[in-house]
């Protein structure tokens, strides 16, 4: 590059290329740069000049300034060269003390050189030198080397003393003549030894450290700190106790497992332990209800988190209150004293002895029914039937319209039904007026329904085929009743539900994934079902509905459906239980279930009309009905209903 110096101008010729006509030669116009710089003295102060075309083509010039000034305005005049764009960048830098100095100040432009006349550009350089020692602050975007630039006598050219002050901005006063008590320090942990003879001096000898207070100069890892870094059997931290805060070692403590012990190191040395010479037993909770424990909630010492827990297991199955350690054997099918074997020693026990009720009217189609005790029940179907049942009497009750698809009966004998339009209505055994219909809050069928009793007030939960989830309170003798209200409504379609309690509330059906019906189960929260969880099934070998759901206990329960499925509970699990196969091994869907542990369950089933029982391990039938069955419930294990087409009512009272 061209350079012209002359009366502290510098002359930058640059030429301009991409001209595809005739213009004006490239040296026709030209930029005078205007470089100010101010309150320190650049010792190296450049020019950048870069065409912004192409960044390879880049010249720069040294500005000459005058060595007394500490602010002035240096020109710079730049013109035109062939092969370079009129676009240019410049830049602006300035360094301390030497060019091989910090930069101290920088800026940069964009600048076009004019096809003829002059364009003027400022750039401004600001460094502070305010102490005018040569050497420019240590602080700002583009920091010097002076690290107090208000005192002339202190930058990195200045003689370090012994006066308390870092004169030459490097090292303190470790570099300085004079004094100061340093310790010996063999160990290289930073702590000197407080017994060791002290050396004075301004600079610490080799070896020797300001800081004392080392209560074993031999180890590296004991030295004072604010706590104890290691488990280790030593004073680390030398405040004259072994390992403690944090590890506290020796101190009281309990395990996992609640049992009493100390805290010890660990072989790691970075932790403790709470190590005990108590051995954990197993601990058991009564979850059926029946007064006896045999769920194990894990080894403790004491005090383990389920509530009523003891140590003595005393029931083979928790998912049955009829079952538990010493219980009277009855007819049940059930092995009630947990001996191993079902119904031995009980006279008279035959598991066929089911009995056909020939009283109930063979024009009508049972698709519910509810017993509640003492040979009684009601019967409700279709085109309004309903009737009640006292022992082998069926009555029937007429101004009950309605296609009843649900119903559930209190103690009491009053009677809840929900019908195919979202409709329900109650009624007791004694009332002689016609039913009174009571609005839901949907329109869908309400497949199925359980109650609660408690004193004179019934609950009522409800589920129908939108997915609603409805409670209704009635309580009995009141002036006026609430009516039925929505709980939550899910993405499905509900065709069950149950619970041992408001706070234990199981809902199935299906839901619809990808236009395929997928069986679903709900679960209620503990504060009586006001908002549900969608329950993880698992895999499953099928798709389709599950129609009925059973409680066994608050987190047992099982489910029935299409093709055979059973579905078993257990804590938060849901596992396939073996499948219920028909001759030829076809499957037959599942429409009902009432069970009594996870040992005795009992089903309809379409393609037959039989009533089909599980052990716990295999499937058996129990009896063939003369009619298809749509209804199935109990009162207990020794008390099964069944009722369906052709007005078919059957018990087995064994």
């Amino acid at each position: 590059m061209r350079l012209f110096l002359m009366a502290w101008v510098v002359v930058v010729m640059v030429s301009v290329s991409g001209c595809k006509k005739a213009e004006n030669p490239p040296q026709a116009g030209g930029i005078r740069a205007l470089v100010s710089y101010a309150t320190f003295r650049p010792a190296c102060f450049t020019l950048t000049i870069t065409d912004v075309a192409d960044a390879s083509r880049t010249e720069f010039t040294d500005i000459r300034v005058d060595p007394n000034a500490r602010s002035d305005i240096r020109t710079v005049a730049i013109l035109g060269r062939e092969g370079w764009s009129r676009n240019l960048r410049l830049v602006a830098s300035a360094h301390e003390r030497s060019c091989n100095g910090p930069m101290v100040a920088r800026q940069e432009v964009t600048a076009q050189v004019p096809e003829v006349g002059t364009t003027d550009v400022m750039l401004a350089l600001r460094a502070d030198d305010l102490d005018d020692d040569g050497y420019v602050s240590a602080e700002g975007q583009y920091p010097g080397t002076d690290c107090d630039d208000t005192n002339p006598n202190i930058h990195p050219g200045a003689t370090e003393l012994c006066d308390g002050v870092d004169n030459n901005c490097a090292n303190g006063e470790a570099d300085a003549p004079g004094g100061a008590t340093y310790y010996r320090d063999v160990d290289g942990d930073g702590f000197g030894d407080p017994l060791a003879l002290p050396n004075l001096s301004c600079i610490p000898p080799a070896g020797y450290v300001l800081e004392a207070g080392d209560c074993n100069d031999r180890d590296p890892d004991m030295f004072p700190q604010p706590t104890e870094l290691r488990c280790d059997g030593k004073d680390d931290n030398c405040d004259g106790v072994v390992d403690n805060a944090p590890f506290d070692v020796g101190a009281a403590c309990q395990t996992a497992q609640n049992c009493g012990g100390t805290k010890q190191c660990t072989a790691n040395q970075l932790a403790t332990a709470c190590v005990s010479a108590e051995q954990p037993v197993e601990w058991f909770i009564d979850e059926d209800g029946d007064g006896r424990a045999g769920t194990s909630v894990g080894l403790w010492c004491a005090n383990p988190p389920a509530e009523g827990a003891v140590t003595e297991q005393s029931d083979c199955d928790e998912s049955s209150r009829y079952v538990f350690n010493g219980a009277t054997e009855v007819c049940d099918r059930l092995d009630n004293d947990c001996d191993g074997q079902v119904d031995e020693g009980v006279a008279s026990c035959d598991p066929a002895a089911w009995t056909v009720n020939t009283d109930s009217p063979n024009t009508a189609v049972w698709r519910a029914v509810a017993p509640y005790g003492g040979n009684r029940a009601w019967l409700a179907g279709d085109a309004g039937q309903l009737a009640h049942v006292d022992g082998n009497t069926v009555t029937t009750v007429a101004g009950c319209a309605g296609e009843w698809k649900s119903a559930w009966a209190a103690s009491t004998g009053r009677v809840f039904l929900g019908s195919g339009a979202g409709v329900f209505t109650t009624r007791r055994p004694t009332d002689s007026a016609p039913c009174v219909d009571v609005t839901g809050p949907g329109a869908a069928p309400l497949n199925g329904m359980v109650g609660f009793e408690n004193g004179d007030t019934v609950t009522l939960y409800a589920v129908d085929s939108g997915g609603r989830i409805i409670r209704w309170t009635y309580v009995e003798g009141a002036a006026t009743q609430e009516a039925p209200g929505l709980l939550q409504q899910v993405v499905s379609n509900l065709r069950s539900i149950d619970g041992t309690t408001p706070g234990t509330l199981f809902a199935a059906g299906a839901e619809n994934v990808g236009g395929t019906n997928r069986p679903v189960v709900w679960r209620g929260s503990a504060d009586g079902g006001t908002s549900w969880t969608h329950e993880n099934l698992g895999a499953l070998p099928t798709g389709g509905f599950l129609y009925g759901i059973q409680a066994l206990t608050a987190t047992r329960a099982v489910a029935v459906g299409d093709n055979g499925l059973l579905l078993e509970r257990a804590g938060t699990t849901w596992s396939v239980r073996p499948q219920l196969t028909l001759g030829s091994d076809n499957t037959a869907d599942l429409r009902a279930v009432v069970a009594f542990g996870s040992k005795a369950l009992y089903v309809l089933s379409s393609g037959t009309n039989d009533v089909h029982f599980f052990d716990g391990e295999s499937w058996s039938r129990a009896f063939t009905p003369p009619n298809t069955m749509f209804g199935l419930s109990a009162t207990g294990p020794g008390d099964i209903w069944a009722a369906g087409s052709g007005g078919a009512l059957v018990r087995w009272q064994p």
